[in-house]
């Protein structure tokens, strides 16, 4: 089972946030030596303005984390700075999600996508921006989720990512059509409230 929560701001657990995604940036290549602060951790100025979730393994050991990046006056998101995408209304971004090797085809993403959903469901957030590697775009597209690609490629972080959006009201039916064709049961988890932990028994079909 994964175990997902917020990593408050001022915490040391937020400062764990920030050393684990800058463990997995570096060992994937996404960063490099000078993109350190002098504290020899990956930060940036959006962190400002983001939640920061975290997820933990049953034996309490983080494994991954992602971060929703909120808009306000006087702030951008990083698909506007990058790729110069119009962001519309009532929309935040998804960032900076990073999961140990051994848990990249596990369901810990999944989790990360439904406590967004969930975080935004209290702000009342209709889109969701991100970027994302080209080669990943199948991948989440498998998963039923609607998502639009809204910028011709680009090499940012070392890769070759694109910008996305999807219209989060889209998210159930889109779900619910994916899981047609398959044995699990994606679309329940959106169907029901999230006790921020999830395991494969919350994808069996009833």
């Amino acid at each position: 089972m994964f175990h997902y929560r917020v990593a408050e701001p001022g915490t040391d657990d937020l400062e764990e946030w920030h050393r684990l995604r800058t463990r997995l940036y570096m060992e994937s290549g996404l960063i490099t030596g000078d993109d350190l602060d002098p504290s020899a951790v990956y930060r940036d100025r959006y962190s400002e303005h983001s939640i920061h979730i975290a997820c933990a393994d049953d034996d309490g050991v983080d494994i991954g984390c992602v971060r929703m990046i909120e808009p306000a006056e006087g702030r951008t998101l990083p698909v506007s700075d990058l790729f110069g995408v119009q962001v519309l209304p009532k929309a935040y971004e998804g960032s900076g999600i990073a999961i140990m090797p051994e848990y990249r085809k596990s369901l810990a993403s999944l989790g990360f996508y439904r406590a967004l959903h969930d975080l935004a469901d209290e702000r009342g957030y209709e889109y969701s921006y991100g970027i994302l590697e080209v080669p990943g775009l199948d991948a989440v597209r498998r998963l039923g989720f609607p998502i639009e690609v809204v910028s011709e490629p680009r090499n940012v972080f070392n890769a070759s990512n694109v910008a996305i959006v999807h219209q989060r009201s889209n998210t159930l039916s889109s779900l619910r059509a994916a899981d047609a064709g398959r044995g699990l049961d994606i679309a329940q988890l959106w169907e029901r409230p999230f006790d921020w932990t999830l395991s494969g028994a919350d994808l069996t079909r009833k």
